[in-house]
């Protein structure tokens, strides 16, 4: 009888536990709809247009699981309008598993929803 009920107030606990977390979650992030139309950040800066650079560079690599970029601001970024040239290198295996360095250049645009798309890109 003793264990049964150490058994239950075990229970009761974790699922108290469960509803107050529930709770919390919901009061921080609201699920009902409200009078404010949720905004959609279109804002693009240096480092995501190096970041879509590299990820563009790694479908184009022999082994993109080995790909080593330098870090994103280390990366040569050139902006006009809403086009972006993006300078850098990357080090991964070639086809006979030697590391290798690259250097690329890949240029994309900023679509006014916020999307990316790849113009060109140049892997040495």
């Amino acid at each position: 009888m003793k264990k049964k009920l150490i058994i239950l107030g075990i229970i009761g606990m974790f699922i108290g536990g469960v509803l107050l977390y529930n709770n919390h979650i919901e009061n921080k992030y609201p699920t009902s709809k409200s009078s404010h139309k949720k905004k959609t950040s279109t804002y693009f800066s240096n480092e995501k247009a190096a970041y879509a650079a590299q990820k563009f560079v790694e479908r184009q690599l022999k082994s993109p699981s080995t790909a080593k970029f330098p870090s994103l601001n280390k990366s040569k970024v050139e902006k006009s309008n809403n086009e972006y040239k993006i300078s850098s290198y990357v080090d991964s295996q070639n086809g006979f598993g030697a590391m290798i360095r690259s250097n690329y250049t890949v240029k994309l645009r900023k679509k006014e929803n916020g999307n990316i798309s790849l113009i060109n890109i140049n892997i040495k």
